[in-house]
């Protein structure tokens, strides 16, 4: 039910808050600059800048009173100000000393306002409330910078409205489709009153930069980015019903201090819509996921706009899994935690709703014919996904030159429904399209006299005659094409579906002649017109690829696409764990989610549902003729294809290589299982390599059928996957996986150290402390080998002392020394002294800080580690800075810069750098001039 507010309390910064507070503008820039920077954002620098915020205001007394009157309601807060400076602080992360932050905070909500007056209140529309999903992701943006999680996005939102959409509550919109044009179309043509704009926003305030202005990245035709600015995006919602737009892109909030329209969320609200959400920076992909899910679940329950948004600030700062219960190892979590201030609103009247809840839902039915046919071909009622391959196959076939195309893959995974979209494209820009299925009952005469009557009278008498001189199905074909070609301006497409039918399952060639001589003549040949031709088969087809050809392997359909059909199924609406669950059990398969179903429904039963998950994997694997395809394979395919199973995520040709030692020609063994669609098959998008996975439906069907691959195989697999973290891909994603593999292959010792070394100081560098003490250390201070157990104790005290836990630091960082004094690890224990200086250091103990500084010190010069030598002078030079021995601590912090110079160690460098701007001067140029001064002893 709708929470109760009370009368909003107006909040108006001072128009001088410039000249009045102007470090608060530096705090603002610092915290921006963390955002930018990808680094954790702390509560604590939130609160240093909303304190700072709460102080601009001088509303004590006003805020204690409106908050008593309000009583149990939610009070509503609006920063109301027409100066473009003002708004463009960060107003969300505003810290209250006795309420916290307002941002949050459940008791209040937190808007935006400019200053014009709130427009006169017009009816609502009535429900139920119609959602657009739109999101746009170019081919052309940074892969690991600048792509968003669109489809996790997508499917949150899905998730959230779910039970909803089968009350009949809410209608939701998802196109494929992520041009601006389309974007237009469909405002013009339909109905909604909620628009999510997720894709990648631009901002840009300095002339010197390039053009100022806020700017949208829709799909060009091409795939490519086109950029649309603020003013031409307002546009598109002129006279439409939306109530709200939620730019899910980055920095669509964010505007220049200058010009308060510069922004894409203030160009739109000023363009007249009632309510516009917008993000002030770049927000992570889990926090946006998570935003978008909470925002969708509380305007599910008819919340207002402003009190949806609250929630969903709240929900980013509570960070759960979404997924489950799982360990989060990657600190998605951790660094969504500073991300809950981004989301901002602006609106015109926050008490304005997106629509009239009285009305009567009507729960939507499932469709009455699940399949259609176009040319003869049947296709589901509504396309589903694919939005990258519908793109990149349009290029391929709507060009200057239409190509033709092989889409294989595994049975259940869309290769007749992208064809058919493909070729419904088609016939809608008026090509002549035709389809023949090869199944059980088609008949190839059919297909070839539809083709004949076709031809217009004429050029069909011709034909006649012509085909009584043909001694080859070859020519017959060759004859039938170029007429169609001639008629239709050469605007013919043909469709050949299910063409593993008449495959050999040994060679891959095609046994029918007919249809071998039909692909035949439709061949490209030099820069003569041919038709599109597009064939779907679940294997290879030998001697495919060349001019004008492609052949392109369908992996698995993502996740949202995969609940787009459940709910599109009339599926039942469980809640997130079953959905995930079914989508990992069925490999994502859309005939799987079919087979499950046409299976009586369950409801809340976890045994019953378990069973019939069951039972839709085994009629799933016998769609895919698992058992039949693995019985045409040679031993050494068969052997390779269980081996492949030591891998628990994709790999490059590489690892295959790695894995199959001993067997005889790897590349042509592995070119036969993906040829049977056995071995999934997709693209690495920063190397373009090809990478390669054994399904999960196959997986479990050799897990019953055939022997583990033996432990020498997994653990080549693991040491495999390591080595491209180290030398192709040093990604986080990566270095999961390989951590993972060692571990599971029984190389403990490896993947600890590999942690340790890897992964622990990667998530010390960027802040995420606490994912490193709840989800890593513990289990890496468990280990039998006491080197790596001193490390681990040595980073769990290192990271206490991060988040000042300085008690629970003490006794992991005596357990550490203990335990190198034990081994003799000497370097260790300078490292582990170093670490224990800290806590007194904290305590204000200088002394006895000063005495293991000193005691650490002794043994780097002794044992020659320079490189341990700068990290303890550095920290001896502070605390004799502290004690107000600043000639001492200088001396120090030279010596320090002295040898970092030397052997090039950049950390401490860098260290120095910060700590001469900190003491007034200018950088390293100071610490050389101090240094060549105490030389020459002045």
């Amino acid at each position: 039910m709708p929470v109760h507010l009370h009368t909003p309390l107006i909040l108006q910064p001072p128009a001088d808050l410039a000249s009045r507070f102007p470090h608060v503008l530096s705090l603002a820039q610092q915290l921006s600059l963390k955002y930018v920077h990808r680094y954790v954002v702390t509560e604590h620098d939130l609160q240093t800048v909303g304190d700072a915020l709460w102080q601009t205001l001088g509303v004590d007394e006003v805020l204690a009173a409106a908050r008593q009157a309000a009583g149990t309601r939610i009070l509503p807060l609006i920063v109301e100000s027409a100066d473009p400076l003002v708004q463009s602080l960060p107003w969300e992360c505003l810290h209250h000393p006795e309420h916290g932050f307002l941002g949050k905070h459940p008791g209040f909500s937190l808007t935006r306002r400019l200053s014009a007056a709130p427009s006169a209140s017009v009816e609502p529309p009535k429900g139920p409330l119609k959602v657009l999903l739109f999101t746009a992701l170019p081919d052309d943006l940074d892969q690991e910078k600048e792509r968003l999680d669109m489809e996790s996005e997508q499917a949150n939102v899905l998730e959230a409205l779910d039970p909803l959409i089968h009350q009949g509550l809410v209608q939701l919109t998802t196109p494929d489709d992520g041009r601006f044009d389309h974007f237009r179309q469909l405002l013009r043509e339909q109905e909604f009153h909620l628009v999510f704009l997720s894709g990648h926003g631009q901002f840009n305030a300095d002339p010197l930069l390039g053009p100022v202005g806020a700017w949208f990245l829709f799909e060009g035709a091409d795939g490519r980015g086109e950029r649309v600015e603020g003013e031409e995006l307002a546009k598109a919602f002129s006279g439409t019903a939306v109530q709200a737009v939620v730019l899910s892109a980055c920095q669509s909030g964010k505007s220049a201090s200058a010009d308060l329209g510069s922004s894409l969320a203030t160009r739109l609200l000023r363009a007249g819509l009632p309510h516009v959400v917008g993000m002030r920076e770049s927000i992570l992909d889990v926090a946006g996921i998570h935003f978008a899910h909470a925002l969708c679940k509380a305007l599910g329950l008819k919340e207002r706009l402003d009190v949806a948004l609250q929630a969903a600030r709240g929900f980013i700062a509570e960070s759960p899994a979404l997924a489950g219960l799982r360990k989060d190892l990657s600190g998605a979590t951790e660094r969504s935690w500073g991300q809950w201030c981004l989301p901002l609103l602006y609106s015109r009247d926050p008490a304005q709703p997106l629509i009239d809840w009285q009305f009567q839902p009507v729960p939507p039915q499932p469709p009455l014919e699940r399949y259609h046919e176009i040319a003869g071909m049947p296709l589901p009622a509504a396309f589903i996904g694919r939005r990258r391959e519908l793109r990149e196959l349009g290029q391929l076939v709507y060009g200057d030159r239409p190509g033709q195309c092989l889409l294989t893959g595994a049975g259940g995974q869309g290769k007749t429904s992208l064809a058919g979209r493909l070729a419904q494209r088609l016939e809608n820009r008026d090509w002549l399209v035709r389809a023949y299925t090869a199944r059980q009952g088609d008949n190839w005469k059919d297909f070839v006299n539809e083709l004949l009557f076709c031809l217009e009278k004429p050029l069909a008498e011709q034909v006649d005659r012509a085909l009584l001189r043909c001694q080859t199905e070859t020519d017959k074909a060759r004859l039938i094409v170029r007429a169609l070609m001639q008629q239709t301006g050469n605007k013919l497409a043909l469709v050949f579906d299910n063409l593993e039918t008449l495959q050999d399952p040994t060679t891959g060639q095609i046994t029918d002649e007919a249809v071998a001589a039909w692909l035949d003549a439709c061949k490209p040949v030099g820069s003569d017109p041919a038709p599109v031709v597009l064939v779907t088969s679940r294997w290879v087809i030998p001697g495919w690829e060349g001019d004008r050809r492609g052949q392109r392997s369908l992996g698995a359909p993502l996740y949202g696409d995969f609940l787009r059909y459940h709910q599109q199924l009339g599926g039942a609406p469980w809640g997130t764990e079953r959905l995930r669950r079914l989508y990992e059990a069925l490999d994502s398969n859309f005939k799987g989610l079919e087979f499950f179903h046409e299976s009586s429904q369950v409801a809340g039963d976890d045994e019953a549902f378990l069973q019939q998950l069951e039972d839709s994997r085994k009629e799933l694997q016998l769609h895919m003729m698992v058992e039949k395809l693995v019985g045409y394979l040679q031993p050494d395919e068969r052997e390779l294809l269980n081996r492949l199973r030591a891998y628990l995520a994709l790999t490059f040709a590489n690892g295959v290589r790695v894995v199959a030692q001993g067997l005889p020609e790897p590349k042509r063994l592995l070119r036969r299982l993906v040829g049977l669609s056995l071995v999934d098959m997709e693209m690495e998008v920063t190397l373009h390599l090809p990478r390669y996975r054994l399904s999960a439906v196959v997986a479990d069907w050799l897990q019953a059928h055939d022997p583990e691959p033996i432990s020498d195989i997994r653990q080549r697999a693991a040491r495999y996957q390591r080595w491209v973290h180290d030398y192709l891909l040093h990604t986080l994603e990566q270095a999961l996986n390989a951590h993972e593999a060692l571990r599971q292959s029984g190389l403990d010792e490896d993947a600890a150290r590999f942690a340790l070394d890897t992964i622990v100081p990667y998530f010390n560098h960027i802040g995420l402390y606490h994912t490193l003490l709840k989800e890593w250390l513990p289990a890496l201070r468990e280990s039998r080998n006491q080197e790596l157990r001193a490390d681990a104790l040595n980073q769990s005290g290192k990271t206490c002392l991060h988040v000042g836990q300085y008690a629970e630091a003490k006794p992991f960082l005596e357990e550490s020394l203990a335990i190198r004094r034990a081994i003799g690890d000497r370097a260790g224990e300078g490292a582990t002294l170093n670490n224990l200086s800290r806590i007194y250091d904290a305590r204000g103990d200088y002394d006895t800080a000063l005495r293991y500084l000193e005691e650490s010190l002794a043994i780097q010069r002794a044992i020659g580690d320079r490189a341990g030598l700068c990290p303890t002078l550095f920290n001896i030079g502070h605390l004799h800075w502290r004690k107000d021995e600043h000639q001492q601590a200088l001396a120090c912090w030279v010596r320090t810069y002295r040898i970092a110079k030397e052997i090039g160690l950049s950390e401490a460098l860098i260290n120095l750098e910060k700590l001469a701007k900190q003491l007034g001067g200018s950088g390293l140029e100071d610490w050389k001039r101090l240094s060549q001064q105490m030389e020459s002893g002045e």
